[in-house]
C-alpha cells in the first residue's frame, strides 16, 4: 500500500472514530452511507422512544436488494421540570391568565406520563 492510499485510511480511521462524515470526501466510494434522494437506495428512518432517549435507526436497502445499511443513533430527551411547571401554574391561576394554565396544566400532564 502506498502513502498515499494509507494516509487516506487512516483519515477515515479517525473521522470514524471521532464521529465524523468519514465518506463525504470522495463520491466514488463505495462504502459510507447514500446520500439522501440517492434514487439507487430505498431508503427508511424509524424512530421510538423511551422514558429518556428517542432512538433514531436509518435504513437504506439497494434497489437491487443486494445491499443493506443500517445506521442508529440515540437522543436524549430534555428533562422537564414539573415543579417548576406547578408554580407557574399556581401564578398564572391566582393572575387569571387561564389560557396560560391551560398551556402549563397539558405540559405538567405531557411531561408526567
Amino acid at each position: 500500500m502506498d502513502k498515499k492510499n494509507n494516509n487516506k485510511d487512516m483519515k477515515d480511521l479517525f473521522a470514524l472514530l471521532l464521529g465524523g462524515d468519514l465518506f463525504s470526501q470522495s463520491a466514488n466510494s463505495s462504502l459510507g452511507f447514500p446520500k439522501d434522494g440517492d434514487p439507487n437506495w430505498s431508503k427508511t428512518v424509524e424512530t421510538s422512544e423511551t422514558k429518556t432517549h428517542i432512538i433514531k435507526i436509518e435504513t437504506w436497502i439497494s434497489k437491487d436488494g443486494n445491499c443493506r445499511m443500517e445506521r442508529s443513533s440515540t437522543e436524549l430527551k430534555s428533562k422537564v421540570d414539573v415543579g417548576r411547571l406547578k408554580i407557574q401554574l399556581s401564578r398564572a391561576v391566582e393572575n387569571e391568565d387561564y389560557e396560560k394554565a391551560a398551556e402549563l396544566r397539558d405540559k405538567i400532564k405531557n411531561a408526567e406520563k
